[in-house]
């Protein structure tokens, strides 16, 4: 992990200690629980299992606006049936050909150890 921490050019010595010390004992936690995750992960102790409703709320509202905007998103590539790529580029007018598409979508493409917890 690598960092930089910037200080206000009118920050008290006192005020840039307590937020200084504040955020290195913030990483430091990080880091230790991603470093036991980790070894979780490794030794196959680690299952998958849903965030605490009380003190994971942010996670699980991103976690369902995710949800349902690629269910918008699938629902209306059904609904036009064909896949819709919002941020592909359109340079001049000029799009990709059906047969570009047809040749790009039958690529294979392999995810390993990747799951989404919904």
């Amino acid at each position: 992990m690598e960092y930089e921490v910037y200080r206000h050019i009118e920050a008290a010595d006192e005020e840039f200690e307590y937020i200084d010390s504040f955020f290195k004992r913030v990483l430091k936690e990080d880091k230790d629980l991603c470093t036991a995750a980790q070894r979780n992960l490794n030794s196959g102790v680690f299952v998958n299992g849903q965030l605490h409703p009380e003190l994971e709320k942010g996670p699980l509202y991103f976690q369902n606006v995710l949800k349902r905007l690629v269910t918008e998103h699938r629902m209306e590539e059904e609904h036009e049936g064909k896949e819709i790529w919002p941020a592909s580029q359109n340079f001049a007018g000029l799009t990709a050909t059906e047969e570009e598409v047809s040749f790009c979508s039958g690529l294979e493409c392999e995810f390993e150890n990747s799951a989404l917890v919904w």
